[in-house]
């Protein structure tokens, strides 16, 4: 028998702030379109649908709030709406899923702005809510409390809190609430396969709270735990405890992995990266944008990658102060994964044209064309012998890189004559470059660096064994 789907709810139109008799008029839509589909279904059923029929039905099972600004008489209305009896008795929020909850209060004063948050957020009391996102919300220790009937659901297992302005203590409330189990069936934490805080302040304080939150995980797919203002001893803390989560078999299916704004400068949280990312069999995406790996962190996260054979696709090393040897080890990565990575972005290190020859023989070889879409090395210092070296990987009418749709090279010093080769070659894949510094000398003096060539060979590869030996070691904190 055909089924239909359930709907979800929205609220239409342009951010604003939503008042009473806009939070009417939203109701009155929605209950329209409730009424229509609970027609459409019954009609589907038939007349002899049973009472069991009818009570597997769900109408809505998601809604989302965002962009909103809602008074507190407009958040009553919702609320109010979302509880009463709509069908067999059931409350409209019974039936709900997914709840997109993010920026609801904006520009709203704190105890204003907590009503609304409690007011929406308790309505989902008989929810049996799997995915939440509560982000853009200004949330302080007490908009924590406000929001904790939604955070406290045993079926949740997909959470975002970006953006939140979450501090120390706060995160301190979030991780007793995620770690709790007064009843001995297990804590919420322990159902998540999605985590994301983001642009948060909770710093090396807020690093141990989410350590709290990670031994407790098992089940994790996609952790997010990026521009936090962690510092290095907070990054160390957040390194260490993804090593001993994954080490344990927790999290063992992890897919995707954003530290971004991390600071992995020391060699001990790096060895702990390189142990923790050396177990993620299943990785896809990676983002360690601006966490200080330079040369030698950037060579462990290669190395790691390469020993857990995952199929990455996507891979930012963006603003980790890479140079030319670096460079040579991520070239040595993209060669030995096979041709899978999808997207590889590295902006803003100083890798200078030699390091973009390492990058552009990478893609060399690969009998059906390397899988890149999107290559970025935007302010990568480089010059006409890296943008040669890169049109000649393209190969005649990109034959040799055919799933490329995109690559960046703003920021660079290519003269007029270069830039217009670059145009010629790529076409409507090069992404415009308003910063090129067609005036710069990149490539001067580069051949005086070709007698270090032999030298980072020889230390990359006395490098193999200490490498292998920082697999087997454990990092405490």
């Amino acid at each position: 028998m055909a089924q239909l789907a359930p709907l979800k709810l929205e609220v239409t139109g342009q951010r604003e702030f939503v008042e009473a008799d806009k939070a009417r008029e939203f109701v009155s839509l929605w209950t329209e379109q409730l009424t229509a589909h609970r027609k459409e279904i019954q009609a589907i059923l038939g007349d002899n649908a049973t009472e069991g029929d009818l009570g597997n039905v769900v109408l809505c099972d998601r809604i989302r709030l965002s962009d909103k600004s809602f008074s507190d008489e407009a958040a009553d209305i919702i609320a109010a709406f979302l509880k009463e009896p709509f069908m067999d008795g059931r409350s409209i929020a019974s039936g709900i899923l997914y709840a997109e909850l993010d920026d609801i209060i904006a520009g709203r004063m704190t105890e204003m702005g907590l009503h609304v948050l409690q007011t929406i957020c308790d309505a989902f009391a008989d929810a049996k809510l799997v995915d939440v996102n509560l982000s853009d919300n200004a949330i302080g220790q007490q908009g924590i409390g406000a929001c904790k009937t939604v955070l406290s659901k045993p079926s949740l297992e997909r959470l975002a809190l970006c953006n939140n302005g979450l501090s120390e203590a706060t995160m301190e409330e979030v991780a007793d609430i995620l770690t709790n189990d007064k009843s001995g069936t297990g804590c919420v934490a322990t159902n998540l396969t999605k985590i994301h805080f983001y642009n948060n302040m909770s710093g090396e304080g807020g690093c141990k709270q989410f350590a709290r939150i990670l031994e407790k995980s098992s089940k994790l797919t996609d952790i997010r735990f990026s521009s936090t203002r962690a510092g290095r001893a907070g990054s160390d803390i957040v390194a260490s405890a993804l090593d001993v989560a994954l080490e344990e078999g927790r999290n063992a299916n992890l897919e995707k992995l954003d530290l971004c704004d991390n600071n992995f400068g020391n060699k001990a949280s790096q060895d702990a990266l390189f142990r923790a990312l050396g177990c993620t069999t299943l990785l896809a995406y990676l983002d360690l944008r601006d966490c200080d790996l330079e040369d030698d962190g950037v060579k462990k996260v290669c190395h790691a990658l390469f020993e857990s054979d995952s199929a990455l696709e996507h891979l930012d090393l963006s603003g980790n102060n890479v140079e030319r040897r670096g460079a040579k080890q991520i070239a040595d990565y993209i060669r030995d994964s096979g041709g899978k990575l999808k997207a590889l972005c590295l902006d803003d290190n100083d890798l200078t044209s030699k390091g973009v020859v390492h990058i552009a023989s990478a893609f060399h070889g690969s009998e059906d064309g390397h899988a890149i879409e999107r290559l970025q090395l935007n302010y990568t210092m480089c010059g006409a012998i890296g943008a040669r070296a890169l049109i000649d990987a393209f190969g005649p009418d990109g034959k040799d890189l055919p799933n490329l749709k995109k690559i960046s090279l703003d920021g660079n010093s290519f003269k007029e004559g270069i830039v217009g080769e670059l145009e010629v070659a790529f076409d409507d894949k090069l992404v415009e470059m308003e910063e090129n510094d067609s005036d710069g000398e990149a490539d001067d003096d580069l051949s005086d660096e070709e007698s270090e060539d032999e030298d980072d060979e020889e230390e990359q590869n006395g490098d193999v064994d200490a490498l292998t030996d920082a697999m087997n070691k454990s990092l405490v904190v």
